[in-house]
């Protein structure tokens, strides 16, 4: 067992059921907190980066090396990542760089790690290592001062993990790569904010929440998109390894998927994409129209037009009532289309009312009496064995607090 801690995003539960999906049968989950999920994996890592540039909802990834108790003192813990330091740079005849952060702690970072990064510096200094600590203010680092200093390549970023009982601490072994999902957000050449703004990161979580990936293994599956819009999934899906179908109700909405899947192959190299794209009403789909086997459906519906400010509740219900309308149209053409078992990852518009939301909340019932069953996507035995906070919903939220629609994530299973 070689065991990793992946530090999670901002929407931290998505990240959770993120990380259940692609994890192995044979891989243990020991602990979730508030930043972090510990896991023994069954193999090692063969390449981190290329492991979590498949997880949209990971920040980092962290190599265990050590562990203490939640009592031990921080000069215990200084001496602990000195002595590391020292075994990895004590052959190394100029100054090197390291930083030290620091999760899910019951105090601000920088009040735990101000005597744990002078001290680890004294130490380096009595035992003759030249070095520096890069953390300003003596804060948790930055993915970009990360990136910037080449700590991963030149240095280490240490990392202290508090957990229920013990103290975990790690090297920083992969870096979500911010750059390269900006690229593929804003760089697109066909954009159209009409039809939502879905960004690479979430797409990614979606398409992992259908439970075909994993941390390593190559991809062989078939992923359909029924509302393809301006094509983030099918372009996430094929970087990730998928065969993709993608449709929508528009030849122009088509043209403009295409564009964007065209310039990702020749931006990020995808050798020999397996992609098919065609114009149809997805309330209207037959049998003939996806002759191929589908192992998943991984979509985002139509979310209704933008919203500036919170729409009044008859708007709210004249929009929900044709969201619900078309939804229930694909559920119904889609399930004989489908084997049994066939899951269904699918996004719905969660309207922001300050600290509330709106959402069509009969919709899943409805679909379920279309023949599918709604799927919680973090078991009971992970939320009980880490008292996790849940929704009462068996959905998850995407959201921003400067934004007024959201999106409610659901898992339908074909019965």
């Amino acid at each position: 067992m070689s065991t990793y801690a992946f530090i999670l995003g901002r929407k931290n539960q998505l990240s959770i059921a993120e990380l259940c999906a692609v994890l192995g049968k044979q891989d243990k989950i020991i602990e979730i907190n508030a930043e972090t999920l510990i896991a023994d994996l069954s193999e090692p890592l063969t390449n981190p980066q290329h492991s979590l540039n498949r997880l949209g909802g990971v920040i980092k990834i962290v190599e265990l090396i050590s562990e203490l108790p939640v009592s031990a003192p921080r000069d215990r813990i200084a001496l602990e990542i000195s002595a590391h330091l020292f075994q990895k740079f004590k052959d190394h005849e100029t100054k090197f760089k390291y930083g030290i952060s620091a999760y899910s702690l019951p105090q601000k970072p920088e009040q735990f790690l101000n005597r744990i990064l002078n001290l680890v510096k004294k130490s380096l200094t009595a035992d003759g290592l030249k070095s520096r600590f890069i953390n300003k203010n003596f804060n948790n680092l930055e993915n970009a001062a990360i990136k910037g200093e080449k700590l991963l390549a030149e240095g280490s970023e240490i990392v202290i993990i508090q957990g229920r009982s013990k103290y975990f601490i790690g090297e920083t072994v992969a870096l979500q790569d911010f750059e390269n999902y900006s690229k593929r957000d804003f760089d697109r050449p066909a954009r159209d904010a009409k039809l939502g703004m879905l960004p690479p990161k979430l797409a990614q979580i979606l398409i992992n929440l259908a439970g075909l990936t994993s941390l390593q293994e190559p991809i062989k599956s078939t992923i359909y998109d029924p509302f393809v819009g301006v094509g983030t999934i099918p372009t996430e899906a094929l970087l990730l390894g998928f065969k993709v179908i993608g449709s929508d109700i528009s030849s122009v909405i088509i043209e403009k998927s295409r564009k964007n899947i065209d310039w990702t192959i020749k931006e990020f190299n995808i050798s020999q994409p397996d992609l098919r794209l065609f114009a149809k009403d997805a309330t209207t789909l037959i049998t003939h129209d996806l002759p191929e086997k589908v192992d998943a459906i991984v979509t985002e519906s139509y979310l209704g037009p933008p919203q500036a400010i919170l729409p009044s509740p008859g708007d709210m219900a004249k929009i929900f009532s044709n969201i619900t309308s078309i939804v229930t149209g694909f559920f119904q053409a889609i399930h004989p289309i489908l084997k049994p078992g066939t899951p269904v990852i699918i996004t719905f518009p969660a309207y922001r009312d300050k600290g509330r939301f709106h959402f069509i909340e009969d919709l899943p019932y409805a679909i379920e009496q279309l023949g599918f069953s709604a799927i919680t996507m973090i078991s009971e035995e992970i939320i009980n064995n880490n008292s996790l906070r849940t929704f009462e919903r068996k959905s998850l939220i995407y959201d921003r607090p400067d934004q007024v629609v959201g999106r409610e994530i659901w898992k339908f299973i074909r019965k």
